[in-house]
């Protein structure tokens, strides 16, 4: 059994990206804007709190 062969993309139908494709990803574009994101970070370089932070501040409060 030897297997199908491919069909070439020589219409117009075929081809690649299809305007639904690219009208798509226009739409995905403008509903996904990028933004800035400010996120606090620890002196050790993680995230803030960290897990020492964490800790230390539960033994402050007495936990």
């Amino acid at each position: 059994m030897s297997p199908t062969p491919l069909a070439e993309p020589d219409q117009p139908d075929d081809a690649i990206p299809s305007q639904q494709d690219l009208d798509d990803a226009e739409f995905v574009l403008a509903a996904h804007p990028p933004r800035a994101v400010a996120r606090l970070v620890c002196a050790c370089g993680e995230d803030y709190p960290c897990d020492e932070v964490r800790f230390a501040q539960l033994v402050k409060e007495g936990l």
